[in-house]
């Protein structure tokens, strides 16, 4: 700030007294990971039985969501609800 907003004085030699301080907080951009799981699938030979190798337990859907998006839904469903509750809050307030 170079000059007085009021007088137009110079301001440049003045010396800062304080700051005001404001603060954004953000989430980084989401990069989607995606892991790919493979079970093998073998006919024997000798019986013809088809077997299928196990997939971890944590797979149990061909196509899921993993523990961070889950959480990031959670967590939008409940600021939603603090919203919705701080709206009705204010609704409240115009009545009274």
């Amino acid at each position: 700030m170079t000059c007085c907003k009021e007088c137009g004085s110079t301001l440049e030699n003045v010396e800062v007294e304080a700051y005001e301080r404001r603060q954004v907080f953000d989430i980084p951009p989401v990069n989607l990971i995606v892991t790919e799981h493979k079970s093998q699938i073998k006919t024997c030979p000798c019986c013809g039985k088809l077997n299928k190798a196990v997939f971890p337990e944590s797979v149990k859907y061909p196509v899921q969501y993993g523990p961070n998006i889950l959480a990031s839904a959670i967590y939008c469903k409940i600021t939603s609800l603090f919203l919705m509750i701080e709206f009705l809050s204010y609704l409240k307030t115009l009545w009274e």
